[in-house]
């Protein structure tokens, strides 16, 4: 079975600006750009190591200016170095299952139905 297979959800792409916390954290912010979204989770790049099994929340820009921002929670699942920027990681979040269904209502009305 391929990588692909293996998925749940449909992922699509979203470049926005991320901020975010780690394990309740609220005094270290940290940023970050999502890189593509799906109901279960989201892959962002960013210049701070996270590691794997930390608990993450995520505030994600809207790619509408007027909407308001996803907010979500979940764990980082993956986290490795970028290959050519050492200052850049790649990182993986697991959203937690309360956000799934939302997640992909505003997947499916706002942000990804094409026009």
């Amino acid at each position: 079975m391929s990588h692909t297979e293996k998925r749940r959800f449909a992922r699509f792409p979203l470049e926005a600006r991320v901020t975010f916390t780690l394990n309740d954290d609220q005094d270290m912010l940290y940023q970050g750009t999502s890189q593509n979204l799906c109901a279960g989770g989201v892959y962002i790049t960013t210049n701070h190591l996270a590691k794997l099994g930390e608990q993450i929340k995520l505030i994600i820009a809207s790619p509408e200016n007027d909407d308001e921002p996803f907010i979500l929670e979940g764990r980082i699942v993956r986290s490795k170095f970028d290959k050519t920027n050492t200052e850049l990681f790649h990182v993986s979040i697991e959203f937690t299952e309360a956000h799934e269904d939302w997640v992909q209502d505003r997947i499916e009305e706002t942000v990804f139905i094409p026009n």
